[in-house]
């Protein structure tokens, strides 16, 4: 009866100490898909990417641009912004490649994050996705609620591949290359959207297709 009697508070301390570990290291499968995202997005020639930062110690929750669940210790929030294009200058400091071309994301290496909530990859010269590798991959994260892609290079095209995120509340494709009539359509599926966000742009107006009529002109 004794040892019942503080089996409990042990048992208690225990899991508590196993949390904290896990809180503050991270999964250890999580943390090798994120120093994947590191290789993919950061390239060698981004010698000043903040993404470098990443793997100078085993606490990925605390890595720049990472968040995790404070209960499961599971990667909940990943915001990349102004990752790519970075470079030491020849006087030493940091200076963004304005030259830089576009590049293609292979959307693929967040899906183990399978708690992920917020995706942010803002101003990071993304023209699109690898072939087949493309947002609609990330249908299967069924809790990512935010995604903001604003000011890249996107065109009209990448509305197809968002098509399949029937989970997201926020998407900003703000500064980007979307130009001439935007058919409705390609929103039906998002239906817990409640923030779009598509200023600066070049947007003449927005249709419906199976009516063939303007339902808003918006100019950027």
């Amino acid at each position: 009866m004794e040892l019942n009697r503080f089996s409990l508070p042990v048992a208690a301390a225990i899991m508590m100490i196993n949390a904290s570990l896990l809180l503050e290291g991270c999964l250890e499968e999580e943390r090798i898909a994120l120093l994947h995202v590191k290789t993919s997005i950061a390239g060698p020639n981004h010698m000043a990417s903040p993404l470098l930062s990443w793997g100078n110690d085993a606490l990925c929750c605390s890595w720049v641009g990472v968040s995790c669940d404070n209960i499961t210790g599971r990667v909940n929030k990943i915001v990349l912004f102004s990752v790519t294009g970075w470079f030491i200058s020849s006087t030493g400091g940091l200076s963004r490649d304005v030259l830089m071309g576009d590049w293609y994301l292979n959307a693929t290496i967040f899906l183990p994050f399978q708690e992920l909530n917020t995706l942010g990859l803002r101003d990071n010269y993304m023209a699109g996705c690898v072939a087949n590798e493309g947002f609609e991959r990330l249908s299967r994260l069924d809790k990512l609620e935010s995604l903001n892609l604003g000011l890249n290079n996107f065109n009209n095209s990448i509305l197809s591949s968002l098509e399949g995120l029937s989970s997201l509340k926020h998407l900003s494709l703000d500064g980007n290359q979307l130009k001439g009539s935007i058919d409705t359509k390609d929103f039906d599926s998002l239906s817990k959207l409640e923030e779009l966000d598509l200023s600066r742009n070049e947007i003449q107006n927005f249709v419906t297709s199976t009516e063939h009529i303007i339902l808003e002109t918006s100019k950027s």
